[in-house]
């Protein structure tokens, strides 16, 4: 996956769509999830998903300070993607909000089984995410892996809810995190060499509403469980293609 996020004096995007540098601009401020997943935005235009784009974005030296905070930076990140969308793209979006069946991440008998982040230990070769956090695939010979570091419960469920309705893939409902766990977390997802979550017979599959997420979240002291809440969605009224340079 080619690199994309925020970098030490900006952000930088590299032959990748539109649709990402959106989904780190508006992030949903209803519900317990770290960003919206594709089905949550509306009315998008195909080619935001099709077509391919370089970004190279750079704050100003009087922010540069403030860009070194982590909390200050997500804010400013965001400021600084819907100015550029509105300008180069003529963006215009408004939020709506609807109570509808989704899966809840919460703490399983016996607790979660991951530790919190050490702010002290880097992990080279990992993509940072915009929304928080460090990505890093590794292929075993007993299938794939992905570590997340430093990351939010929110946006472990916002991974898990991208990964529902494929093979191996959970109910296809947004999944939002209900676990009550706020701090920064290192945590593991084991995958099938066929693309589908580990199975994990201590997650009891076969009566979680997940399918085969929540049989890889086993492994975590995780689970899902169905109920209803307010899901909010993006809705693209206006887009055009970015102006050149």
């Amino acid at each position: 996956m080619p690199p994309f996020g925020p970098t030490p004096n900006g952000y930088r995007m590299t032959n990748m769509p539109l649709i990402l540098p959106l989904l780190t601009a508006y992030v949903p401020q209803v519900g317990n999830t770290g960003s919206y997943n594709h089905d949550q935005v509306k009315n998008y235009p195909d080619w935001m998903d099709r077509e391919r784009y370089d970004i190279d974005a750079r704050i100003s030296d009087e922010d540069r300070a403030a860009w070194q905070n982590p909390t200050a930076q997500k804010a400013m990140l965001q400021s600084m993607l819907q100015a550029m969308l509105v300008e180069r793209c003529k963006l215009a979006v408004h939020r709506e909000v609807k109570e509808t069946s989704v899966d809840s991440l919460v703490v399983a008998k016996g607790g979660p089984k991951f530790k919190e982040t050490d702010p002290t230990v880097d992990h080279p070769g990992g993509m940072k995410l915009p929304w928080g956090g460090v990505l890093v695939p590794n292929q075993t010979k007993d299938g794939m892996s992905m570590g997340m570091y430093g990351t939010s419960m929110a946006s472990l469920a916002s991974l898990l809810s991208t990964m529902g309705g494929g093979p191996g893939g959970g109910s296809g409902r947004t999944i939002v995190d209900k676990t009550g766990l706020t701090g920064r977390y290192d945590i593991t997802l084991k995958f099938q060499p066929g693309g589908g979550p580990a199975q994990n017979q201590a997650a009891g599959a076969a009566s979680d509403p997940g399918g085969g997420v929540s049989s890889m979240l086993g492994d975590l002291g995780l689970k899902l469980e169905s109920n209803k809440a307010p899901v909010e969605t993006l809705v693209i009224d206006h887009m055009e293609r970015p102006s050149e340079n």
